[in-house]
């Protein structure tokens, strides 16, 4: 009978005591029989952070410093190297600093690698089936050993996002937002040759509620550990309310042999029993799952990508969602007094009036196949990136624009590191 995938439930009550956090990953890594060595890529999740609005997203720093710590005693870590790779059109060293995380610098064999200025190398993907070859940063290619170290998050496209979403954060900019559409649950099932852990330390002291960019914390009070991450995202759909089967990547990536193909194939030992840490989550907040249980007096016209029988779930409706959250978090009650804008995208079946004011047609495939009363004004991109949708949603909603905060650190710090970024850029890859 084959070994099962085990998976590890550590009672951790709070980030304060880095302690308990090292004890736990190093009994972990102990328990697991894991043998990090040699260069070690500790990839975290960082989608967004900011110090005031945006402070939940993101693997909190005492988790990936402990992590740091045991890895770091271990001799035969030659380096713990932190990659990862941001939201696009944001340098990553940007939200790097907003995190708090300049300090890990410091820390004994510790080396930074921001993917989005790091040399690329195209590897084949022999499981692929959206993507056939993609170029991915050479430090994460080249690393002895992978650990990923995810925050387990409610996602408002595929549900869930943990160790096996973690994984757009090794594209590019121009590969991330390649099939970021209805091909997005492949898309993930894909990169999962290339970025498939040999270790994961899951971030479950606060889940994510609400969405992945800027969540809604949820105590859950533990971290998660094994040596699989489809069993990691197995185990961490049911903790947020859902089937395994409900997540569209994860079925694809078992559909196509990477293990454990089914449930019964998972060993869940956990210091809290299961029933208490369901209990947690059986009130869990899923806004902006759905844009029609939005407070808001913005109209959604919602139709299906170009030939396709569906809206474009992956696509500018994900980012409509991500977008929305940041404006209400940004500035709470900002959506229910946003004015009653007409929003369209993917190709509608109906009419559409603007009832006097603007009618969005988010994306560059939107059109309305109906009449349409009002004036009409496109955003484009496919998908329409949240950064260019935020900068300019506003001005037609009437609400307060995130990147307008009276903040010298976001104003001025912005431009500095995007500076300091394309200069890296340029160097790694001209160079």
């Amino acid at each position: 009978m084959a070994e099962k995938h085990r998976i590890i439930i550590r009672s951790v009550p709070d980030y304060q005591d880095i302690d308990i956090i090292r004890r736990v990953v190093a009994e972990g890594i102990k328990d697991l029989d894991a043998k990090p060595s040699g260069r070690v890529l500790l990839k975290y999740n960082m989608v967004f952070a900011h110090k005031r609005f945006g402070r939940f997203a993101y693997t909190h720093p005492h988790v990936l410093e402990a992590i740091i710590d045991v890895l770091a005693a271990r001799p035969e870590v030659e380096k713990v190297i932190l990659g990862e790779r941001t939201g696009v059109y944001v340098p990553t060293r940007y939200h790097f600093s907003q995190a708090g995380y300049g300090y890990l610098r410091k820390k004994p064999k510790v080396e930074v690698c921001f993917f989005d200025e790091d040399k690329l190398v195209e590897i084949p993907l022999e499981r692929g089936g959206f993507h056939k070859r993609l170029r991915f940063a050479r430090t994460l290619v080249e690393a002895d050993y992978k650990v990923y170290a995810p925050k387990l998050k409610h996602h408002v496209s595929t549900r869930l996002t943990c160790a096996m979403k973690l994984n757009m954060g090794i594209c590019d900019q121009k590969e991330r937002l390649l099939g970021h559409d209805y091909h997005l649950e492949e898309k993930i099932a894909d990169l999962y040759e290339v970025g498939n852990p040999d270790l994961v330390v899951v971030d479950a002291i606060d889940v994510g509620q609400q969405n992945e960019i800027v969540p809604k914390p949820l105590r859950l009070g533990v971290i998660m550990m094994g040596t699989s991450g489809v069993a990691i995202d197995s185990v961490g759909a049911r903790l947020l309310g859902f089937d395994p089967g409900e997540i569209e990547h994860l079925r694809i990536a078992r559909s196509r042999g990477w293990e454990p193909v089914t449930d019964d194939q998972i060993e869940i030992k956990s210091e809290m029993p299961w029933d208490e840490l369901l209990k947690k989550t059986k009130d869990f907040d899923y806004t902006y799952s759905d844009l029609d249980k939005i407070d808001t007096r913005i109209r959604f016209y919602l139709g299906n990508y170009p030939d396709g029988e569906e809206p474009c779930w992956g696509g500018c409706i994900n980012m409509l969602k991500g977008a929305l959250a940041v404006f209400e978090a940004y500035k709470q009650g900002a959506l229910k007094r946003a004015r009653p804008v007409a929003m369209v995208i993917g190709e509608y079946e109906g009419d559409v009036d603007g009832q006097g004011y603007p009618i969005l047609l988010v994306g560059n495939c939107t059109k309305v196949r109906g009449k349409v009363q009002g004036k009409t004004r496109r955003i484009r991109g496919c998908p329409v990136a949240i950064p260019i949708f935020a900068a300019l949603a506003p001005y037609y909603l009437k609400i307060p624009a995130p990147y307008l905060e009276k903040n010298p650190d976001q104003i001025y710090g912005f431009p500095y590191h995007l500076a300091v970024s394309y200069i890296h850029k340029f160097i790694n890859r001209v160079f």
